[in-house]
């Protein structure tokens, strides 16, 4: 193993670690996937690696003034999934990775009954190039690429991004991303799933057609 792989894979700890979404065992396993073509690649040190940026992250994010810049584009984020805009954050890799899971969930729900109106998110590429730039890119349409309801989206990103005191740019066109400028990027681990599962609890605990009926049901029960 040479020192040349040694240092590529230290750029790539720290990148997975600075992003802050995986615990120690899957960034080794994302390390390890990059260089599975590697002879004698040295899991032992690859860990103990991991092991010592991670606490190290971890004992500086405690130091971090609350809310930081992602806490706050969870707040967004959350409150875009209770308007049935769907919003994922580090969503797959690429923008049409990106897509492909929102739509995936949409059609999740609508099979569930809940019926989406768009979405929104950035992807692994986005996450990386804010900590070297400061500017976040948020992709977003409408669930049947209907412009109106797309610019209807976009502006309602901007409007919870700005009350969150983000600073945005965007030229009004569907066709261009959203930009959050001078983002700070300060995330650490912390066991939360801010993908799928988050998006899932919230607009089904919103949204259920389930939790409708009951509701329904309760109603006339009581005036009867």
């Amino acid at each position: 193993m040479t020192q040349a792989i040694k240092d590529e894979a230290l750029a790539q700890i720290q990148k997975e670690i600075l992003l802050g979404f995986y615990d120690e065992a899957t960034i080794a396993e994302i390390i390890q996937d990059l260089f599975y073509d590697v002879e004698n690649f040295d899991s032992d040190w690859l860990n103990a690696e991991i092991r010592k940026q991670f606490t190290h992250h971890q004992k500086t994010s405690q130091q971090w003034q609350k809310p930081t810049d992602f806490d706050r584009l969870v707040s967004v984020f959350d409150q875009l999934n209770k308007e049935k805009i769907v919003s994922l954050h580090r969503a797959g890799y690429t923008r049409q990775d990106a897509e492909g899971d929102c739509r995936e969930i949409i059609d999740e729900l609508s099979n569930l009954g809940i019926q989406a109106k768009g979405y929104c998110y950035y992807h692994t590429q986005d996450a990386e190039r804010v900590m070297e730039e400061e500017v976040l890119f948020i992709g977003f349409d409408s669930v049947n690429f209907n412009d109106e309801v797309a610019l209807e989206i976009a502006n309602r990103i901007i409007e919870l991004l700005q009350e969150n005191n983000f600073q945005t740019s965007w030229n009004n066109s569907v066709e261009t991303r959203i930009k959050i400028l001078n983002i700070n990027w300060q995330k650490a681990y912390d066991g939360i799933d801010y993908n799928y599962n988050r998006v899932f609890s919230i607009i089904q605990k919103e949204h259920s057609p389930e939790k409708k009926e009951v509701s329904k049901k309760s109603f006339w029960k009581f005036w009867k």
